[in-house]
């Protein structure tokens, strides 16, 4: 590739690489997120009102004006636990955003990467960024293309040898050559 073919990054841009992937992986944490949040409040508003009505959440003293205040604990409560589940919902959305790319950009250049095979590419090199984690699955994709290039190449010069001297007492063995390779490979 010349310099001027640079490729240029636009991550932004196709953020939505493997859009099905990625937003049910989205859907998939905001809803355990939002599931959490509910499933907290109404557990929150269930024992707050249990107890309220037993008197045993309360402390009731002399003072009717500090008695009155105290009542008052799940609205100063629940906002407060409400606003922390949306901010963890936002949260888990962020997290939905982030995580759904990291699955969905290997698996689109695989894909890539499989369509040039397809298309007959051998040459054809995959790769990812993520070096760690996909070292095992490039070299061995990458030796996969290299071995089906390589048969290919001894098919093409053993097709060579007998195109040029078919009488060639080299042609049987040649033709034995060509059928060992051919078992390797699974085409049927």
């Amino acid at each position: 590739m010349s310099v001027t073919q640079r490729i240029v990054r636009q991550p932004f841009k196709h953020f939505f690489i493997k859009k099905s992937i990625q937003y049910k992986i989205i859907a998939e944490i905001v809803f355990v997120i939002a599931s959490t949040a509910l499933l907290t409040t109404a557990t929150l508003t269930f024992l707050y009102n249990v107890k309220a009505k037993n008197g045993t959440f309360y402390y009731m003293s002399n003072d009717t004006k500090q008695d009155l205040e105290l009542k008052g604990v799940l609205e100063l409560i629940l906002p407060s636990v409400v606003g922390a589940q949306v901010f963890s919902i936002l949260i888990g959305l962020g997290i939905g955003l982030f995580s759904s790319r990291k699955i969905a950009v290997p698996i689109y250049k695989f894909e890539k990467w499989v369509m040039q095979l397809k298309n007959g590419n051998l040459n054809t090199k995959i790769s990812f960024r993520e070096n760690e984690e996909m070292k095992d699955l490039t070299v061995e994709c990458n030796a996969l293309a290299e071995y089906y290039k390589n048969a290919f190449l001894q098919i093409e010069d053993c097709l060579k040898i007998l195109e040029k001297e078919p009488h060639n007492p080299q042609a049987a063995e040649q033709i034995q050559k060509l059928g060992q390779l051919l078992e390797k490979i699974n085409y049927r």
